[in-house]
């Protein structure tokens, strides 16, 4: 519980004076709803002893137990506001945090933490811990102080029938915290079991297409359903103990109640009770406020152990580190140069390097070609600058700065990278490649979608600019979601350009068009085109060939026609392949 509390300090210091108005309305609750007891018992007193009036019935008991219901209505009304309100801030307190977290993530995180348990977690998990930090806790506070207020009036009353009638419904608290383990165990396989099943599912929606073409649709189901019964038995699993719990509290109150009548009774007719049956029903109204809370409480913390469990699983995710780390958060303006010096690579999860022993500098309005071998090391090499992946301090420099040292969103901001695998929204071509400006008007998309050689296919789009692409643009060619790609990275018309394999979809002469669009448009800045097709880089004013990470050639085309290396043999090859 400690542990919980501790992890969301960041949310409760922040809200300090909102849990200390929920929780001064629970204690004035508290207060006011022993006044109906009281009132009642007054009037229980009158009628024994046969001195009840209309003034009394009027002015004394109907006027103040109307104002009390008032008073209670009015101050439970407030009370849940004010949780509903924090109870909701809390939801989206603790989503902002969890995109935040996301957000700020490497691309180690993401082999870590599949994409459906992300989803399941945020929807789910978020869901039970919003409860527990808006007013699960208060609640149990004041329930717990519901129950001492009626207790304390039970003693005064009577003590042995207050201690007769409480012993049973303390069973309430002892088997909560004795099914304690079984509860969080249950939770925790049924939240880990709906993880499993989103993966399977977001898997199955994400790439029906492939599923489709290869008649997996079968064995697809088989996997889901697979997943859900796996899912399905957890919680049922785990809806057997509330089953068990329910009723079982139900009985230990029907126990309590039948205890205080018959030992009331008793005690009534041995002339035990100093106010005879007013205090018997006083004292039966002082149970129904104490059993009430008393099994509240039991439910909360119930569901208080899921949150626990819940919590854990955000957790996980809050306290994730980015293993890419800035030094020293320097901001920069432009990118003059940038230098590969020595620079070797191996993915976290690896023993052995991609990259080995990488000189390599270019500068500012250079075009560089980065070819080679499929596996080569080609898109390793180019993430690097885009701050993707952890490296050894001192072996990467921007401007004679290790890289290191900047802020990584000041990187970004400067170099934009174009995968081959676009990620298209699903929303309109127009908002689709305006996300590469904060501000872009009409006129920059559109000569961004020019630049990219896409103006030629908005006459096929059933509403030009506006067409809805569908999710990851589903809708369109693979040439058109890589030169859609290409528009939001020219509109952003950064100091770097990163093109990793983003012609490979597009015709020859499309190529060109795109081509020609860098060295023109772009003349005055870095461009680095990753490619397999070697007609793409031979302007480039430095081309590197690598094999197994390593640079093996360099130089300009015609240099490296010279070679008559790897670069000359696979020139001649695809050259005869387009004569063909």
């Amino acid at each position: 519980m400690f542990k919980f509390f501790k992890s969301m300090t960041w949310f409760i210091k922040k809200n300090w004076y909102r849990y200390v108005l929920v929780f001064f309305f629970g204690i004035l609750g508290t207060a006011l709803n022993l006044l109906p007891t009281f009132i009642v018992g007054r009037l229980t007193d009158r009628i024994t002893v046969g001195t009840v009036t209309f003034d009394f019935l009027i002015y004394e008991t109907l006027i103040p137990f109307l104002i009390v219901c008032f008073a209670i209505y009015g101050n439970a009304l407030l009370r849940r506001t004010c949780m509903n309100f924090l109870t909701t801030k809390a939801y989206y307190a603790l989503h902002r945090r969890y995109i935040d977290s996301i957000m700020a993530e490497d691309a180690s995180f993401f082999e870590r933490f599949q994409s459906g348990d992300l989803l399941v977690r945020a929807i789910g998990d978020i869901n039970t811990v919003k409860f527990s930090v808006g007013n699960r806790v208060i609640n149990i506070i004041v329930e717990a102080f519901n129950v001492i207020g009626a207790f304390v009036m039970m003693v005064l009353i009577n003590p042995i029938l207050a201690v007769s009638t409480f012993i049973p419904l303390s069973l309430i608290i002892v088997f909560n915290i004795l099914f304690k383990g079984k509860v969080m165990r249950n939770w925790k396989q049924v939240r880990e079991e709906s993880s499993m099943m989103g993966n399977a599912v977001l898997e199955s929606i994400t790439n029906v297409r492939t599923i489709r073409a290869y008649s997996k649709e079968e064995d697809s189901l088989k996997k889901n359903l697979l997943y859900s019964e796996r899912t399905y038995v957890a919680e049922y699993n785990n809806l057997k103990v509330n089953v068990i719990f329910e009723p079982l509290f139900t009985l230990i109150v029907g126990l309590s109640t039948f205890i205080c009548f018959a030992l009331g009774a008793y005690f009534y007719f041995s002339g035990n009770l100093t106010n005879g049956a007013s205090d018997l029903v006083k004292f039966s109204m002082y149970l129904g406020l104490f059993q009430k809370p008393l099994t509240m409480i039991g439910d909360l913390i119930t569901k208080f152990y899921q949150s626990l469990i819940s919590a854990d699983r955000l957790n996980e995710v809050y306290n994730s580190k980015s293993s890419v780390i800035d030094k020293n958060n320097l901001s920069l303006d432009k990118i003059e140069e940038i230098e590969f010096r020595n620079f070797s690579f191996k993915y976290p999860q690896d023993n052995y390097y991609v990259l080995h022993s990488i000189n390599l500098t270019i500068k500012k309005g250079e075009t560089v070609g980065i070819v080679g071998k499929t596996g080569a090391g080609k898109s390793t090499l180019s993430r690097q600058l885009a701050r993707q992946l952890p490296i050894d301090d001192n072996t990467i420099f921007i401007n004679g700065t290790p890289i290191e040292e900047y802020d990584k969103k000041e990187i970004r901001k400067h170099v934009s990278y174009v995968p081959q695998e676009h990620v298209l929204f699903s929303r309109s071509v127009y908002d689709n490649v305006s996300l590469g400006d904060k501000n872009p008007t009409r006129e920059m998309v559109d000569k961004a979608i020019e630049l990219a050689d896409f103006k030629k296919d908005l006459s096929s789009l059933s509403d030009g600019l506006d067409t809805i692409v569908g999710e990851y643009g589903v809708t369109l060619s693979g040439g058109q979601k890589q030169r859609l790609g290409i528009a939001r990275a020219l509109l952003n018309n950064s100091d770097v350009l990163v093109l990793d394999d983003s012609l490979s979809a597009v015709d020859g002469k499309t190529e060109a068009n795109i081509i020609n669009t860098l060295k023109t448009y772009r003349a005055d800045k870095t461009n680095i085109i990753v490619c397999h097709r070697l007609s793409a880089v031979k302007h480039a004013n430095k081309i590197i060939v690598l094999d197994d990470g390593k640079i093996v050639e360099s130089g300009t085309h015609e240099d490296l026609i010279k070679n008559q290396g790897w670069y000359y043999e696979q020139f001649i090859s695809q050259k005869m392949e387009v004569e063909l």
